[in-house]
């Protein structure tokens, strides 16, 4: 009942017919003035407690790279994070399950980031922070590597905080259509991601701070996990 209307999610009834998998009956609950069929169902949801680090995906994902880059300035983050450049993925294997494609890869020239040098940054007991998008987090967990996401909240609906600090990010049209495109890919994710608030940063060094803060502590947290769609 403390969050935001616009974060409420609601499960729906089945009919007594429909009830074939366990004998625990559902309930239904309603808010004042919502109908029925608009109700977005609750997912069950399992807890992993991952022992290895966990590799980071950013959103919005226009953020990556300048991201990734100041991470990885200062001396002492090579102690704790690490990155997979993109390489060009051939046609013949851009259907091979153990490599993830990032979003903005054009047909001719795809890049990806394989599975193995993921692993090779996990086995180095580092964060391997990636570029890769939302579409990926899936795709990571179906091969057994539980990503942390980190969605970047913007300050304001123009985005000019994150324009501000990320000049290749300038387009405001292209920030503002992926920022609302992604905001409904995280609600679909089958994996927690955590969230920074606008107001836990006023300038890069802050969000920085805060990142690395986040990282740690999810880290140190359980990641819950939507098993079933991973079937």
């Amino acid at each position: 009942s403390k969050k935001e209307p616009g974060r409420v999610r609601l499960v729906k009834a089945v009919a007594p017919s429909c009830r074939g998998i366990g004998s625990a009956p559902q309930v239904l609950y309603t808010l004042s003035h919502r109908h029925e069929e608009h109700l977005i169902p609750y997912s069950l949801v399992h807890p992993v407690q991952v022992q290895t680090k966990r590799p980071v995906i950013f959103s919005p994902s226009l953020l990556s790279r300048g991201l990734i880059e100041r991470l990885l300035q200062p001396a002492e983050s090579g102690l704790d994070f690490n990155t997979c450049l993109p390489e060009p993925i051939q046609p013949s294997e851009r259907h091979d399950k153990k490599i993830f494609l990032l979003d903005s890869s054009t047909p001719e020239q795809a890049l990806g980031v394989r599975l193995q040098s993921i692993q090779d940054i996990i086995s180095q007991d580092k964060h391997c922070l990636l570029e890769l998008g939302l579409p990926s987090v899936e795709a990571l967990l179906r091969q057994g590597v539980y990503p942390i996401v980190i969605h970047i909240r913007p300050k304001n609906k123009k985005h000019k905080k994150l324009r501000k600090l990320f000049p290749m990010c300038r387009d405001e049209g292209v920030m503002e259509e992926v920022c609302q495109a992604e905001e409904l890919q995280l609600e679909t994710l089958p994996l927690l991601y955590h969230t920074l608030e606008p107001s836990t940063w006023s300038c890069t060094d802050e969000l920085l701070a805060a990142i690395r803060s986040a990282i740690h502590s999810q880290q140190r947290a359980v990641a819950w996990v939507e098993l079933d769609r991973l079937q």
